[in-house]
């Protein structure tokens, strides 16, 4: 078997990242989940490193929701982190997640927030729309992050799609084709700073840029919805919702901005 090549981004994320925790990169043109192949590495011992992809032909949303994007579309990749527990995860999860919705809003004319627990937002404060997702898995004392981002749609991207969703050239002053390399080494780059951040100053930063916060939203729950504010994300990454005084704490469910609170 002929060794394998570096592909030019592979080289250039490689360069950028030599010497810090996350040195280990690998770009490849398809596989069925980054996060299933870090998962599998993760079970035997393997270090902190990160896979990127072209195209991904299983991936994998919340709630076993399929996640699908055109070849070449998106930044998909996952991280492999040690040292975690389960304590950690929400928290390993929201590096990433805010990350990557600082990377997107230093490139784009419109504001990325982060929408509890995961969901990386974009566009006006009225429209924002889905740019990315995370998606986590533990691994003994390991956590696998992936993360997929809607880099360049062209412009007759499926109706439903852009119903759903947006991607960051859809918010650039002209439209260009994003660069996935240098957007894949910042969001990197930020995501180091923030695993290697105190959990405080982590949970400020992050519910700065929470969009969820000092909503009226309704949190879909299996046992039927919830109702109120969201006035706070609590030590550990759950929600509070208050409604007619009384707080509430959620460690899962899907949230629905229904309006600003007031």
């Amino acid at each position: 078997m002929s060794p394998r090549t570096e592909r030019p981004d592979e080289a250039f994320v490689l360069d950028a990242l030599r010497g810090t925790r996350l040195e280990r990169v690998r770009w490849v043109a398809e596989t069925g989940s980054t996060n299933d192949d870090l998962s599998d590495l993760a079970r035997n011992g393997a270090p902190e490193q990160v896979l990127i992809t072209d195209l991904q032909t299983s991936g994998k949303g919340r709630r076993g929701r399929v996640w699908t994007a055109p070849s070449e579309s998106g930044l998909l990749m996952s991280v492999l982190v040690r040292g975690v527990s389960p304590a950690d995860g929400f928290w390993s999860v929201g590096a990433v997640a805010l990350a990557a919705s600082e990377a997107i809003g230093s490139r784009t004319v419109s504001a990325c927030t982060l929408k509890w627990p995961n969901d990386v937002m974009l566009g006006p404060a009225t429209d924002q729309k889905k740019v990315a997702g995370v998606l986590a898995q533990l691994v003994d004392d390991a956590i696998v992050v992936g993360i997929g981002i809607n880099a360049t749609w062209p412009d007759d991207v499926p109706a439903d799609m852009a119903e759903r969703g947006t991607s960051i050239n859809r918010h650039l002053n002209d439209r260009t084709i994003v660069d996935r390399a240098d957007l894949a080494v910042d969001v990197l780059r930020r995501a180091i700073g923030h695993l290697e951040s105190d959990r405080e100053t982590l949970r400020s930063t992050w519910k700065a840029r929470c969009s969820t916060l000092g909503q009226h939203v309704r949190l879909e729950l299996e046992r039927g919805p919830i109702v109120g504010t969201a006035v706070d994300i609590a030590p550990d990454g759950a929600l509070q919702i208050e409604d007619s005084g009384v707080r509430t704490t959620h460690q899962v469910g899907d949230v629905v901005h229904l309006r600003p609170a007031g």
